[in-house]
This record gives C-alpha cells, structure tokens and sequence, in this order.
C-alpha cells in the first residue's frame, strides 16, 4: 500500500516512527486514535496527587474569602459595603492588568501562591476590622 523507499534514498526516521514519511508506523501517534494518557509512568500519581491538593486548598481559600464577604455586609454594615467593593475593585484590576505580567515574570505556581495569599490577606482584614468594631461598641 505504501511503497517503501528505496535503497538509494537516504531514510530519516521521523517523529511519528516513519521513515521519510512514508512507512507505516509501527504505533498510531495521532491523539484522536490512540487512548493512551497523555502521561505515562509514576508520574500520573504525582500529578494527580498535586492536582487534587491544589484544588482543595483553592476550594478552602475560596471557602474563607466568600464566606467573609458574606459576613462582612451582615456585620459591619457600610463598612463591610465599602470592605467588599474595595475587593471586587482590586481583583477586577489585578485580572485585567496585572495577573499575565506577574505569572509570566514569576510563573504560575508561585502566582498561584501569591493570589492565593492575597486573598487570604482579606480575609485576615476582615478578622482584623470586626475585632476593631466590636472593640469599640458596634457599627454605629
């Protein structure tokens, strides 16, 4: 079917397992007919195992941080009005200005890390503002 190249034609063995384009592979490599994973090896357990804690540590900030905005309208009145509008103004920002500069100059791990630990400095405000206001007799 695929005529084979002949003895005074140089063979280079290219990417997907041919010679010269033209043999047949000895294994499919196109991913839309092949089901293999992606990643082979002891490295899918990691990856998957890295995947998952991520996703719940994400799920746990992102737990504490609505939670806050909740709490923060319900308990300090305008203060947490203007609490949550400052956040919402400060994230729509970061996103659109500063979120590809930083990944791209620190990588997405360690960005991940920072905009995790910065909404975690909101909710740290959050706690910090409600001692002050319940320290000094209420919303008022």
């Amino acid at each position: 079917l695929h005529p084979r190249p002949s003895s005074s034609t140089p063979t280079h063995t290219h990417v997907d397992g041919t010679k010269n384009g033209n043999d047949i592979p000895s294994r499919m490599s196109h991913p839309l007919i092949e089901s293999r994973p992606l990643v082979d090896g002891p490295n899918t357990t990691v990856i998957k195992n890295s995947f998952l804690l991520m996703t719940a540590l994400f799920a746990i900030n992102h737990g504490c941080t609505v939670s806050c905005l909740d709490l923060a309208n319900a308990r300090l009145g305008s203060i947490g009005v203007w609490q949550s509008g400052i956040l919402y103004a400060s994230y729509t920002l970061s996103a659109l200005c500063g979120a590809s500069y930083f990944v791209k100059q620190i990588g997405s791990r360690n960005g991940l890390i920072l905009g995790m630990g910065l909404s975690a400095s909101y909710v740290t405000s959050f706690f910090l503002v409600a001692l002050i206001v319940e320290k000094n007799g209420g919303v008022g």
